[in-house]
């Protein structure tokens, strides 16, 4: 799909497809169109005339991505030539009008010299992080929507040497990190490549490092049992907080209902991650701060044993280090 070929099918989203500052374009209905923008939903004051409209240019946008709309269908999620991503849910799934909503692949990368310049980090994190790398700790970012949680998860990834290859497994391809050992998988259910199976194939691609996209459901059992065995890896996952982090961990790996009960999977956990770096967007000025690092020392007394390395002091505004070490670097 060309460009102008890309821009006839958005109509009047074309013009927030060119704004770089912009990075998600959200449509419900003919009258609410809004965009996601330094971390806070805009109103744009476009519209489109009617939800026929909207439908048609999904069906347009579909179109070219040589996919046809299927009146059985209501629901979309396709790859655009420019890696960027749409998904649509149509009427009467939608109940209100049709909901669409394009997630922009960005080009402009943010550097670590800028997340640090932003504050959305201390030096002294990053060099936190790079030590753990270094001694191949597995590593867990989490944080809630628009939090940053991939955006670190890459300019994590490319702190590895250009000698280690890592190979990346995703249920949809989200990372953008350059490095020249890199291979990326995506899963497709329609031809039998299911994230338990890429996960399976990818981890024996031999990798230096086994990275895998945004945990959502029982893959996170082969994950982490795929850590535990001795692959060094780095993940991402949605939470509010460190122990919600390993919390929501715990309830995915029952959902793959192999049996195990809370104490084993609390086991496998705690032998497959090592640090978790926890992210947050804070409100009301919508800024990305990485507020706690924390390492897994594994269970005590059948709970996981957490230790603070760095918070980000709420009062202050700094980022300050716990002056606890990590083991890896006793």
């Amino acid at each position: 799909m060309s460009q102008k070929e890309l821009t006839q099918a958005l109509g009047p989203l074309a013009k927030l497809f060119e704004d770089p500052e912009i990075l998600t374009v959200m449509v419900d209905g003919p009258e609410r169109i809004t965009v996601e923008k330094a971390g806070k939903i805009e109103e744009t004051g476009l519209s489109f005339k009617s939800n026929a409209e909207i439908k048609a240019a999904v069906a347009s946008v579909l179109k070219v991505m040589g996919v046809e709309l299927d009146e059985t269908k209501t629901i979309y999620d396709v790859r655009l030539t420019d890696n960027s991503r749409m998904m649509a849910i149509l009427s009467p799934t939608a109940i209100g009008g049709h909901s669409v909503i394009f997630r922009k692949w960005l080009t402009r990368q943010v550097t670590w010299e800028k997340i640090i310049e932003y504050q959305s980090i201390s030096a002294e994190g990053r060099d936190l992080i790079q030590s753990a790398l270094h001694a191949h700790v597995n590593i867990l970012v989490a944080g809630g929507t628009a939090s940053g949680k991939t955006t670190l998860a890459n300019r994590i990834i490319e702190l590895l040497p250009p000698t280690e290859r890592i190979v990346a497994v995703e249920q949809t391809h989200e990372f953008q990190f350059e490095h020249p050992r890199a291979v990326f998988l995506e899963a497709d259910a329609t031809l039998q490549a299911g994230m338990n199976d890429l996960l399976m194939a990818g981890s024996r691609l031999r990798p230096d490092w086994l990275v895998v996209g945004e945990l959502l459901g029982p893959e996170v059992m082969r994950t982490m049992q795929i850590f535990g065995n001795g692959h060094t890896g780095l993940t991402t996952i949605h939470a509010t907080g460190v122990e919600n982090a390993l919390t929501r961990l715990e309830a995915m790996c029952l959902m793959a209902n192999l049996g195990l009960g809370l104490e084993d999977i609390r086991e496998m956990i705690a032998s497959a991650l090592r640090l978790v770096v926890y992210l947050e967007c804070l409100v009301p000025n919508g800024k990305r701060k990485v507020t706690q690092i924390s390492e897994l020392r594994g269970l005590q007394d059948g709970r996981y044993l957490l230790q603070p390395l760095m918070r980000y002091n709420h009062e202050t505004g700094s980022f300050e280090l716990t002056g606890a070490k990590p083991s890896w670097e006793k």
